[in-house]
């Protein structure tokens, strides 16, 4: 197909119809509106949801719209695999999950409890970990299975939030991983960072210019209609990790600074590079997989392996 083609048909005909998508969350905020975009271009979609009020509030607008959807509302962390399950009873296939439920609780991680801890960790990490498992082989059965996780900025440093940063950068690294997996068997799979205006962000700020800004720019729709596009079965776009607020997207990325060499070989060889340790530098290398670090590692210690690892694809390597 040209790109002109391409381009054509996905203007005019991105819509899902017999595509089934179960989005976790989507009681309300951005999960709602994932499930609502996706029922309004013709997904059957199943609405995931531990509030049984909210749940079938989002089933009953799409239903009256003249969309298809079912409730679900099995606990991500504990049930996963029943999830999916409401999805085949309901539709008989599975062709695409958005990993969206999560919850965060504000502590500092001295003073926070264990338990809570856990609980925050659990649901955004390994709710998404069991879903993305349990439905990894529908995903793959679909042929064009799209696999959506949700990390967060919460990956950087946020203090107070340290369970909720630690669960997203884990699905940051989960998404990475699988986007390669996936690869090989037909299953795309994308990582974002969304951020938008939802009863999670409307109390985080006082500041009225920045509250305006995410009411009236940053609405949760911008981040869906960005869900839908990657989640299209046309789309080839995938295996990023993607920052997506208001109607604009960019790629993020793990990169590295200059490596600095000890003055000896011991820790007081470390003394005489220190400030140079703490100094930020414009030479970044940007690394995706595994592999490409490692090289770098490799070349580094030993120049003479730059022509080994030249023509070695750095998916198939590492440690």
């Amino acid at each position: 197909m040209s790109p002109r083609a391409y381009d054509k048909e996905m203007i005019d005909l991105l819509n899902f119809e017999s595509r089934v998508a179960i989005v976790t969350g989507a009681g309300q905020g951005m999960g709602k509106a994932h499930a609502t975009t996706l029922a309004s271009r013709g997904a059957r979609v199943v609405v995931n949801d531990v509030s049984r009020e909210h749940a079938e509030q989002v089933v009953k607008e799409i239903t009256d719209a003249g969309g298809t959807a079912v409730a679900d509302l099995h606990d991500v962390a504990n049930e996963a695999p029943a999830i999916v399950q409401t999805a085949l009873d309901a539709f008989g296939r599975l062709d695409i999950v958005v990993n969206n439920a999560g919850i965060i609780r504000v502590g500092l991680f001295g003073e926070q409890s264990s338990e809570e801890f856990w609980k925050v960790f659990d649901v955004s990490f390994k709710g998404t970990a069991e879903l993305s498992r349990a439905a990894w082989p529908h995903l793959m059965q679909s042929g064009s299975g799209r696999l959506i996780l949700v990390s967060s900025s919460g990956v950087l440093a946020n203090p107070g939030a340290s369970a909720y940063g630690a669960a997203k950068g884990a699905i940051w690294a989960l998404g990475n991983t699988l986007a390669m997996e996936g690869d090989r068997v037909g299953v795309q799979v994308s990582t974002l960072m969304p951020t938008a205006w939802t009863p999670m962000t409307e109390s985080a700020y006082s500041d009225p210019n920045i509250i305006s800004t995410l009411r009236d720019g940053l609405g949760p729709e911008h981040v869906a209609n960005f869900v839908a596009y990657l989640s299209h079965q046309d789309t080839a776009v995938h295996g990023d990790m993607f920052q997506v607020s208001g109607g604009r997207a960019g790629r993020m990325v793990l990169a590295g600074l200059p490596r600095l060499q000890s003055t000896e070989n011991t820790p007081e060889g470390w003394t005489g590079v220190a400030d140079q340790l703490k100094a930020d530098s414009d030479q970044l290398t940007q690394y995706r997989v595994t592999g490409e670090q490692f090289a770098d590692e490799m070349i580094a210690a030993n120049p003479s392996v730059a022509e080994a690892f030249k023509n070695m694809n750095p998916a198939d390597l590492g440690t």
